[in-house]
C-alpha cells in the first residue's frame, strides 16, 4: 500500500503537448504502471482548450476531479462535470473540449506500444 499525495502528483507532472493544437498544453503524471506494463493510471491537468484524438487499441476511463469536459464526435456531444466518469473506447474519434481548468485521474488498458512511446517521450529531457 501507499499514499500518493496531491503534492507528489503535482510536483512530478510533465508537459503533454498536442500536435493537433500546438497552443494547448496540458500537464500529466503517470504515477502507476502495473507490473506487467499493461495498465497505467495518470493524473492530468488541462487549461481551457481542446484537442482531437482517435483511440486505437486501448480503452480509457476518466474521472473528473474538478472542471468540465465536452466530448464531441460526429454523432454526439456529451458533457462530463466534477464527479463524473467517462469512457473512451477503442476506435473512438472525438474532440475533447475543456470548458474550464480541469483535473482528471485516468486509467488506460491495455498499454499499446504507441501509448508507451508517447509516455516515454514526455519524460525525455
Amino acid at each position: 500500500m501507499r499514499v500518493i499525495s496531491n503534492d507528489t502528483l503535482r510536483r512530478e507532472m510533465v508537459d503533454h503537448p498536442y500536435e493537433c493544437n500546438p497552443d494547448f498544453l496540458a500537464k500529466v503524471n503517470f504515477f502507476f504502471f502495473s507490473p506487467d506494463k499493461k495498465f497505467t493510471i495518470a493524473y492530468y491537468e488541462a487549461p481551457e482548450g481542446w484537442f482531437e484524438a482517435k483511440v486505437s487499441g486501448f480503452h480509457e476511463i476518466d474521472y473528473i476531479i474538478e472542471g468540465e469536459v465536452e466530448l464531441i464526435s460526429n454523432d454526439q456531444s456529451l458533457i462530463a462535470k466534477k464527479g463524473d466518469c467517462f469512457l473512451i473506447q477503442d476506435g473512438d474519434t472525438f474532440r475533447l473540449k475543456f470548458r474550464k481548468f480541469t483535473k482528471i485521474i485516468f486509467f488506460i488498458y491495455p498499454l499499446t506500444s504507441e501509448i508507451d512511446e508517447l509516455i516515454e517521450s514526455f519524460y525525455k529531457e
